[in-house]
């Protein structure tokens, strides 16, 4: 995850100034965060995290002492992380370290969250150039292998590092998105099992779209990336959510998880999860009504229940949000693998 919205957040560009972008670049073994991680460093403070410790405040020092000196505008520090960092993790990892300018930042922050927008960074040993590209301009690119990247990161939100094609490491494009959501998660109801499930689930890379009939059993807080639907009809919330989403149904009626659960199964063929609360005692009764009104049994499978990890055996709000957020989490890895197994094949091919 890029972390671009806890920066933005915490960062006033016409407060704080001028500032340097901090950015997880090639990483090997094991390290604190993954390549594309971002921290943004003042002259004061520092907002985001490259995952802490000695490489996080040696990246800070870095930072500082760049934004004293003028001429200087790109640093790329390659770092083991052992015993002379003081870290265990016993990996390597490239931090990329570039002036930000005031216009820049204000740039790079009003793309956030845009389906259709990646920073495009340009880099040598001493160098950084930064464009904003979406999709209508995206093919002024003549170089194949760029216009492809380009093109996978503004259709998947991630990050790439595509090398120059000369020996030397510290020239490259650095690809990142600036649509930090990897999936979106349709919640069907607002109950005290919804709501832990939006406070773990919100804290991760997706979107939310929370749908209840009730509009006082939503909290006064909602974070930015959950949206809240009030609707006297849940089932037509259905249509028109993105394509490959990840559907929960934890409503106040049993029919109302019913009709859903038959919604979905005849409108959202594409919906890579389906997941219904209850115990294995509703999921019989459902897999019956279902046989009854006409689904397969292969159709039927595709619903989820119960929900959560086996494992985590507690009824607790809490405890079932964490093993909800888990399943949902593993199977989207899982599914983000296959697609880049899939891409490299593809590439590699070519």
């Amino acid at each position: 995850m890029s972390n671009w919205t806890d920066i933005a957040a915490a960062y006033d560009p016409a407060q704080d100034g001028a500032a340097v972008l901090v950015t997880v670049g090639r990483v090997k073994g094991s390290t604190p965060r993954d390549m594309g991680t971002n921290m943004l460093v003042t002259s004061s403070k520092s907002m985001g995290t490259i995952g802490g410790g000695r490489l996080e405040y040696l990246a800070i020092d870095a930072a500082r002492n760049m934004l004293r000196e003028d001429e200087k505008t790109a640093e790329i520090l390659n770092v083991p992380l052992g015993p002379e960092l003081a870290q265990c993790c016993g990996g390597h990892v490239d931090i990329l370290l570039g002036k930000l300018a005031v216009e820049d930042a204000y740039n790079i922050f009003n793309q956030l969250n845009e389906e259709n927008s990646i920073l495009l960074s340009c880099w040598t040993a001493s160098s950084c150039r930064r464009q904003i590209i979406t999709a209508d301009d995206s093919r002024i690119y003549l170089d194949q292998v760029i216009q492809s990247a380009i093109k996978r990161r503004l259709t998947s939100p991630g990050v790439e590092i595509l090398s120059s094609g000369t020996e030397a490491e510290t020239e490259f494009t650095l690809i990142q998105s600036l649509h930090e959501s990897e999936f979106h998660l349709t919640l069907f109801g607002a109950g005290h099992v919804g709501k832990a499930v939006v406070r773990t689930l919100s804290q991760l890379p997706c979107t939310i779209d929370w749908v209840d009939e009730r509009p006082n059993e939503f909290p006064d807080y909602i974070p930015t990336n959950v949206r809240k639907i009030v609707t006297e009809s849940p089932i037509s919330a259905i249509p028109g959510r993105p394509i490959g989403g990840y559907y929960l149904i934890m409503t106040h009626s049993h029919q109302l998880d019913l009709d859903i659960c038959e919604a979905l199964l005849k409108q959202r063929s594409d919906a890579r999860y389906i997941g219904l609360i209850g115990s294995t005692t509703k999921k019989a009764k459902f897999y019956k009504r279902l046989a009854t009104r006409g689904f397969s049994t292969a159709k039927i499978d595709r619903i989820t229940c119960p929900i959560g990890l086996p494992e985590l055996e507690g009824k607790q709000p809490a405890e079932i949000a964490l093993g909800v957020a888990t399943d949902i989490m593993k199977r989207h890895r899982k599914s983000r693998h296959k697609g880049n197994l899939v891409q490299s094949e593809g590439l590699h091919g070519t």
